[in-house]
């Protein structure tokens, strides 16, 4: 059994399908020259077909002593790959002339003319043959080249993809802790205000936000819906801390739901939006969040209405932004893109990746339980509540 497989295996090889095509399309011009001459086109095509199985065996024979000497050193494997091609054409010869006198002797006396065994006749066909057997030997050698590179291209494209994810991964975890940061210290004003039930149901939420966002996997994106739930999420926690100054509105159309986006880019723009425009003015702002579709790209855009009254925060570090524009290069290259602007109405964040239908909707599903809650003041639009 173990024998038949490796014949199989060897048979189906590269080498064995070159050798194939090297050797059939050589008997096989024989054949054809030796009809034109007046020989018979069936009676030499029969007469190639064992000579071309010798060859095939003898070629398959020198293809794997050449995969047991390519580890040597090119001063063993070359001379040791020769010697094997001349024996080759010495068996391979032998096996031609005697076959062919053979035939003459005993069916095809008329052949006698050039079937006759000489010095100039085994020289002819040794040496065909020995250099048939080299160029094979050649082709093997390519292969090989071939073979290396191919395994190198799918070393560099697994490293690649790898270092891709690790990237994307660490990046994943610098936003992480920056987000933590800021709720644990929403969390603490709480304590600090004396509202310690705010606090407590802070923290659940906050609680109940990382066990279903952790868990996921940052290289599959999600859908558009579970990340606007997953924001709606953040914002049922903030909505503690700030009440009716919070407002959010919504705008996404239905047939955008299933739209594919990476997991968590838009928090870190709710999140400035939160800490730039309602955290800093007395009357709080109005958090827009909009998605349109225009040929092949998906716009989203947060924007907000505040006007810093109160003194602006001066701990921010920009993780926020810089990560989902490291992010979307990583992602989609060129076509990802973030523009920001800034004016004395308020802060505006639009976010362009290619537009594609996401294969793992409903992944954050249970989300949406926990974003409802009309103590929010949101206003959603589109379909959505």
């Amino acid at each position: 059994m173990q024998d038949r497989s490796f014949i199989a295996c060897a048979a189906a090889s590269p080498a064995a399908r070159v050798s194939l095509i090297l050797w059939g399309f050589g008997f096989a011009l024989v054949a054809i020259l030796a009809g034109l001459m007046g020989r018979g086109f069936l009676v030499q095509a029969m007469i190639q077909l064992p000579l071309c199985l010798t060859a095939l065996s003898l070629a398959m024979a020198l293809f794997f002593l050449w995969q047991r000497l390519e580890p040597a050193a090119p001063a063993l494997r070359w001379p040791s790959i020769l010697v094997g091609c001349l024996c080759a054409g010495a068996l391979q010869s032998a096996l031609d002339l005697v076959l062919y006198r053979w035939l003459t002797d005993t069916l095809f006396p008329e052949w006698q003319s050039w079937t006759n065994i000489d010095f100039r006749r085994i020289g002819f066909v040794f040496i065909l043959y020995t250099w048939t057997f080299c160029l094979n030997v050649t082709l093997f050698w390519a292969l090989g080249i071939s073979e290396r590179a191919k395994k190198q291209e799918m070393l560099a494209a697994a490293a690649e993809a790898r270092a891709q994810d690790a990237r994307i991964e660490a990046l994943r975890f610098q936003l992480n802790p920056h987000f933590l940061l800021n709720t644990l210290n929403a969390i603490s004003s709480l304590i600090v205000q004396g509202r310690p039930d705010d606090a407590d149901a802070m923290t659940m939420k906050l609680a109940t936000f990382f066990q279903i966002n952790l868990g996921g996997d940052v290289k599959t994106p999600i859908a558009l819906a579970d990340e606007i739930a997953t924001i709606e999420a953040y914002l049922d926690m903030e909505a503690i801390r700030f009440g009716e100054r919070l407002k959010v509105e919504i705008d996404c159309p239905a047939d955008l739901g299933n739209a594919s986006v990476p997991g968590f880019i838009l928090q870190p723009l709710v999140e400035n939006a939160v800490k730039y425009a309602v955290a800093s003015s007395r009357l709080g702002a109005t958090i827009s969040i909009v998605a349109r579709a225009a040929d092949d790209m998906l716009t989203i855009c947060v924007s907000d209405d505040g006007r810093a009254e109160l003194p602006v925060p001066e701990n921010g570090t920009g993780v926020g932004l810089r990560n989902i524009r490291d992010r979307l290069a990583v992602l989609y290259g060129e076509r990802g893109q973030l523009h920001t602007s800034a004016s004395e109405s308020g802060f505006t964040a639009t976010l362009h990746i290619p537009l594609m239908p996401c294969q793992a909707r409903g992944s954050r599903a249970l989300m949406q339980v926990t974003a409802r809650n009309p103590s929010s003041g949101r206003r959603a639009v589109g379909g959505r509540s």
